[in-house]
């Protein structure tokens, strides 16, 4: 969200962090409501001075990501060449604040035959 931006790409403005939380406090005064995708966003938002806040729990799309669609091809090319190896998927955006160089710590840890498959762009 807005501050971890400005933290991330305008650190080197100061005070960049406390004027986006600035700006979010005016916009979303004026909100009637509004929706976050977890309980922790929420609590960091009301904890900010937001008001109405609530949590918009979405769902799987089980049509769309349903079994059925199981193919080991993209398994054997997310494994690459190893689709017997244990598999690990990332799919979301690939943002500084999704922090996904923090998995590599783990995956040390994890056995040899672990996979990583990072989607998104």
């Amino acid at each position: 969200h807005l501050p971890v931006y400005a933290d991330n790409y305008l650190g080197f403005i100061p005070g960049a962090s406390r004027i986006s939380w600035s700006l979010l406090r005016w916009v979303h005064s004026r909100a009637d409501l509004t929706l976050v995708t977890s309980p922790q966003m929420k609590e960091e938002l009301v904890a900010e001075g937001i008001p109405r806040v609530d949590v918009w729990r979405k769902g799987i799309d089980t049509e769309r990501f349903d079994p059925k669609f199981k193919s080991q091809d993209m398994r054997s090319k997310m494994t690459n060449g190893n689709p017997d190896d244990f598999l690990m998927v990332y799919v979301g955006r690939l943002g500084a604040e999704k922090r996904l160089k923090d998995i590599k710590g783990m995956l040390e840890q994890l056995p040899s035959n672990t996979r990583l498959c990072i989607v998104g762009k």
